[in-house]
């Protein structure tokens, strides 16, 4: 993918939306497919993974990708206004669903896998927790420690992912008695996506599909390894048929 820089994103107008450049995460990589899915244009613009972003922040206000400016709005940067967004400037089929139930309880479902405290954070915390056990709270200058790593939330973390997975489990296999491939309802929604590529974290694709740097990837399986690969095969067989249906693949980033 060409990235602009941040200095060339700021002269743009339309939708830019700036992500961790040549890195598959699963925030930036759920933006962009909803983006696709919805046909919406954008100027992808390169942040630096983990590093200060100082000209980013300068712009702003955040260091952390996704963020998407449209023209000269405020800068968005949590998943439900990534949504939001797709969902004002796109067309064709919705990727919200039209029933109050499905639409809420695809939005809980979502912030379990995509939100703070949900499954990418706890993740998150397992791949940081051997740098501070190594280094202790010296290691706490660097950004991503800094803004992310959470002593207490690490100590939590296999018990949460194990709560969410089997709750996300459970609505996959309530879908499947009722003959649906999707999370909620009986057509794709945003919550799909974020599974489809939040679940990288638990599964990843192999190279030819997702090229994932090889740091990343063992990064990655730390959350499998912890939780001993003791998880319900339907969540993977869930996301593969999403992708099969609807995503694009190979990655490319």
């Amino acid at each position: 993918m060409d990235y602009l820089s941040i200095s060339d994103g700021q002269q743009r107008s339309g939708l830019r939306l700036v992500l961790s450049a040549h890195v598959p995460g699963p925030w930036g990589e759920s933006a962009k497919a909803l983006l696709r899915q919805r046909g919406v244009p954008y100027h992808p613009v390169a942040q630096e993974g983990g590093g200060e972003n100082t000209e980013l922040v300068a712009w702003t206000g955040h260091r952390n990708a996704p963020l998407a400016l449209y023209n000269d709005e405020p800068p968005r940067s949590r998943w439900s206004e990534m949504v939001a967004l797709a969902e004002r400037l796109g067309r064709g089929p919705s990727l919200v669903p039209a029933a109050i139930d499905d639409r809420m309880l695809a939005f809980g479902l979502t912030n379990e896998i995509a939100g703070e405290h949900g499954f990418a954070w706890y993740g998150r915390q397992l791949m940081l927790k051997p740098g501070h056990d190594a280094k202790g709270d010296a290691i706490l200058s660097r950004p991503m420690y800094r803004d992310y790593f959470r002593t207490g939330d690490a100590a939590h973390a296999i018990p949460r992912l194990r709560e969410i997975l089997d709750r996300l489990a459970v609505q996959v296999r309530r879908q499947r008695a009722a003959g649906s491939h999707y999370l909620v309802g009986d057509t794709l929604s945003f919550a799909d996506i974020y599974w489809a590529y939040f679940s990288q974290l638990l599964e990843t694709y192999p190279a030819e599909k997702n090229p994932v740097p090889d740091g990343l990837r063992s990064a990655w399986g730390m959350v499998a390894t912890a939780l001993a690969g003791d998880y319900d095969p339907a969540l993977i067989e869930q996301r593969d048929a999403t992708f099969e249906r609807h995503l694009e693949l190979p990655m490319r980033f």
